[in-house]
């Protein structure tokens, strides 16, 4: 576990069959988060199933087994690999833009080389680096690129409630854990910007009034079925979102279904001439007798 990359959003302890993660409360002060709020591992009850380091939006946990970082119970298909991914067409890229994809990041995952360009005029880039064990996939840098270089696909889909009638005067304390930025303070009052949330849910947290409220209504990922699986899904989004997901799977079993069927009916008729066809080479038999 990385302490510094953990802000407490607590999504480890939610999910985890075991119970074995225990949340260690925020301190707040005056309106200000002096400490976040953490986990802590009972690793007598843990069984190593690598649950909480899946779901992790901040990349905080990691599991090895043999020096393997790959997920037991993902290799096992009992539960899914998300999907989040970054990707950067370099060739649009000009740096008039004043490299604002890697100012913009707030982990720092983005790393633009530059030299000067031959008549001296711009920096020329020469690379884009990303590192994808930093990058949490927050969609500030393909919303900022004014060439449209990147693309972000976000593992949660969601929304935010901020009732600004609840907010206490001069607290931030949303705006301090939130690792995107995509809370800030404006005429006194805090502004979500949803286009650059995780819905990792820590500021729900943390809000000493219940003014911010979180949901995710969807989790891309890999398509398995696995028992594991629906119960955090269940957890992480609502019951209406695992019924979804279940009509969509029990859509995709029947399509596979009848398709199998036609290519059994196809074969067998291929395969078997019909009764007319019988008919027509008996007599045709006859005939050349």
């Amino acid at each position: 576990m990385n302490k510094d990359l953990c802000n407490g959003c607590g999504l480890c302890a939610l999910i985890c069959p075991k119970e074995a993660i225990e949340e260690i409360p925020e301190v707040i002060v005056k309106g200000h988060l002096v400490k976040r709020p953490s986990i802590d591992f009972d690793q007598k009850s843990c069984n190593l199933c690598g649950e909480c380091a899946v779901i992790c939006p901040l990349n905080a946990l990691s599991m090895e087994i043999d020096g393997d970082s790959v997920s037991t119970i993902v290799k096992n298909q009992a539960f899914p690999r998300l999907i989040k991914e970054i990707t950067l067409v370099k060739e649009k890229c000009d740096s008039v833009c004043e490299l604002i994809c890697q100012k913009e990041c707030p982990t720092e995952a983005i790393k633009v080389i530059t030299k000067i360009s031959e008549n001296g005029e711009k920096p020329e880039i020469c690379e884009v680096k990303i590192d994808e064990n930093k990058c949490i996939y927050c969609k500030r840098c393909e919303l900022v690129c004014p060439f449209g270089s990147l693309n972000v696909k976000r593992p949660f889909q969601g929304k935010v409630d901020l009732n600004k009638d609840l907010c206490p005067e001069d607290c931030v304390v949303c705006i301090d854990i939130c690792p995107t930025h995509a809370i800030r303070l404006e005429n006194g009052k805090p502004v979500v910007y949803p286009d650059f949330c995780i819905f990792c849910s820590a500021c729900q947290k943390v809000c000493p009034k219940e003014a911010i409220c979180v949901s995710r209504d969807w989790v891309f990922h890999d398509d398995i079925e696995a028992a594991a699986w629906l119960t955090a899904l269940k957890k992480l989004t609502s019951f209406k979102t695992l019924r979804k997901e279940l009509l969509i799977k029990a859509t995709k079993r029947r399509t596979l279904a009848v398709q199998k069927r036609k290519k059994q009916k196809i074969r067998l008729d291929v395969q078997k001439p019909s009764t007319k066809a019988e008919e027509f080479l008996k007599i045709l038999s006859e005939y050349r007798k």
